[in-house]
């Protein structure tokens, strides 16, 4: 059963489009962008950059190799009108299949474009060419006019890795390479913020400036403030780190203030990411309903050895449990533990009564193991038959039936529990 139930969950979140910022992102193929003001006195720099995890691509066994065939193609438009377009394709080459399937291999790349300020719709499309199947993501941006007024700030590209700028490469803003972090997920194994950014200002090489540094939680809480002094060089650009240890998991927003600015006026720039779910922060929350919170992917085994774990091991063994089943392993992300938590929160939000929280509902626990359903049958009104609800997930091929027996609105799982069509008895019928 605990096999069958992380091979569902599993599918289901390699599938479905995830939560999104700036950009957009499904779990095999992240985007995100930036943009910065360019050389040309009316044109605005566009840099947009994607992720994509290899092994989620199909890899064709050829002249003894496995090779791998994609394109990604970038389409602005403004209104219904395309304004630009550009496209990379590219083949990969593994010389065993558990290399073409390490779920650790990814590839990072960015588009650059030269726009005027304005507002502007984005589609990237990673296509597999050996699946034949097409993955686009859309969104919305607005690139600000940078030469417009200053001081002003430019975008906020957050970074997986910034280290001294070596070759010239893609990535370089000197005298730095900044590799992006396409999904802005940190946490676990990624405690560090990083990020770069421009300032523009009439201020002079050596003059000083004070940068305000601020995160807010999602209820616009400030949970961190600080103020760096900083010197003004040729060069536009400033990296900058932070120390996530003692965040919670959850989505923020990081502020970048100048104060220093004449008038007393204050420019800032700002974005979001997000903390994952990590073990410390849900270990030190509340242990007893986290550990309780694993029994529909835990077995009692290892749910008995969390409980009866010292505090001073309980971080330890928390976190070889979540990557004990990470599908990527080696990667910021544990697509399987954070959908797990996506499902426990919608489950809270839709299905609690009044002393129960909804993932402790038969509908919370259907929705946490199976996702959510293909197609759903309510009857909360017919005459003579109790209210009830049918939930049907084509892949795997099953049904659920739940009757709210009491008329108080909890809906109660009815035989057969695993939603196994071939034993379901068509209540309707008169039939128990």
């Amino acid at each position: 059963m605990l096999n069958r139930i992380m091979s569902i969950i599993t599918i289901l979140v390699l599938s479905i489009p995830t939560w999104s910022f700036q950009g957009t992102q499904n779990s095999a193929f992240y985007v995100d962008f930036a943009s910065f003001a360019s050389d040309s006195t009316d044109l605005v720099k566009l840099e947009v950059y994607y992720q994509i995890y290899t092994s989620k691509l199909l890899h064709i066994r050829k002249n003894g190799k496995y090779v791998a065939n994609y394109s990604v193609n970038a389409v602005i438009k403004k209104g219904r009108k395309q304004i630009t377009a550009s496209e990379t394709e590219g083949f990969l080459y593994k010389e065993t299949f558990e290399k073409a399937s390490n779920p650790e291999d990814f590839l990072i790349n960015s588009f650059k474009f030269f726009l005027k300020p304005g507002k502007y719709k984005i589609e990237i499309t990673l296509n597999d060419s050996n699946a034949g199947t097409s993955l686009p993501l859309k969104t919305n941006l607005v690139l600000p006019d940078y030469k417009s007024k200053i001081p002003m700030f430019s975008s906020i590209e957050f970074a997986r890795e910034i280290s001294e700028a070596g070759e010239p490469n893609v990535f370089d803003k000197s005298p730095w390479k900044v590799i992006p972090s396409c999904s802005r997920i940190y946490g676990d194994s990624n405690n560090e913020l990083k990020y770069y950014y421009e300032y523009y200002s009439d201020k002079q090489v050596g003059d000083t400036t004070y940068f305000i540094f601020e995160v807010l939680d999602n209820k616009n809480n400030y949970v961190v403030s600080d103020t760096v002094c900083s010197k003004i060089t040729k060069l536009n650009g400033f990296v900058g780190k932070l120390s996530l240890e003692k965040l919670k998991p959850g989505y923020y927003n990081l502020v970048i203030k100048d104060q220093s600015s004449k008038k007393g006026k204050t420019v800032s720039t700002s974005g979001n990411f997000k903390i994952a779910l990590s073990g410390l922060a849900m270990v030190e929350y509340d242990i007893d309903i986290a550990i309780d919170q694993l029994r529909y992917i835990a077995n009692s085994k290892e749910m008995d050895k969390l409980r009866n774990t010292g505090k001073d091991k309980i971080i330890q063994l928390w976190n070889e449990f979540w990557k004990s089943r990470d599908p990527s392993p080696g990667t910021q992300e544990n697509e399987l533990r954070d959908e797990y938590y996506r499902r426990i929160a919608y489950s809270n939000k839709y299905y609690s009564l009044p002393g129960k929280d909804g993932w402790k509902t038969d509908m919370g626990r259907i929705h946490i193991i199976y996702g959510e359903p293909d197609d759903i049958e309510r009857h909360p009104f017919d005459i003579d038959v109790r209210p009830y609800e049918i939930w049907y997930y084509y892949k795997p091929r099953q049904r659920f039936l739940f009757i709210d027996e009491k008329g108080y609105g909890e809906y109660t799982l009815q035989y057969p529990y695993d939603g196994d069509i071939s034993k379901q008895i068509d209540f309707r019928k008169g039939k128990p």
